[in-house]
């Protein structure tokens, strides 16, 4: 009975002190990790003044070469000849070349081909922009 009584006596304790320790411990680490932001107020930022208005926000003028699936080739709106009979497009090359000359560098041309159209003829108005150097050329197919 004297065993049952000393087991029953005695009272168990925690020692809190490592605990205590831990939490610190971690305390510290995350006090020393986190980064500090700054306030967005004090962030300092440029922002645009007015000014004069820029040519970026101008419209370029432009052209578009609209090739059907015969090979016909219309360059805005006039017939040019058709791309089959001859590759070259002499008169598709005059035409940019006096556009070009009108508008100057930022000049672009717009390529419409027909999806039934030969490979051949948006190649030959390509090489026609090549002859003429514009720098500015858009192919596109048009749908249907």
């Amino acid at each position: 009975m004297d065993t049952f009584k000393k087991i029953l006596d005695d009272v168990d304790e925690v020692d809190l002190t490592p605990m205590i320790d831990v939490t610190f411990l971690l305390l510290i680490y995350f006090m020393v990790t986190t980064m500090i932001k700054q306030p967005e107020a004090e962030l300092s930022a440029i922002l645009p003044g007015k000014s004069a208005p820029s040519s970026y926000n101008k419209p370029k003028p432009e052209s578009h070469i609209e090739i059907e699936p015969d090979g016909s080739v219309r360059v805005d709106g006039n017939y040019m000849g058709n791309a089959f009979e001859n590759l070259d497009l002499p008169d598709v090359k005059q035409y940019l070349l006096g556009e070009k000359s009108k508008h100057g560098e930022d000049f672009v041309v717009h390529i419409w081909t027909d999806p039934l159209a030969n490979w051949q003829a948006p190649l030959a108005a390509l090489n026609a922009c090549g002859a003429a150097k514009i720098k500015s050329v858009s192919p596109n197919m048009r749908r249907k």
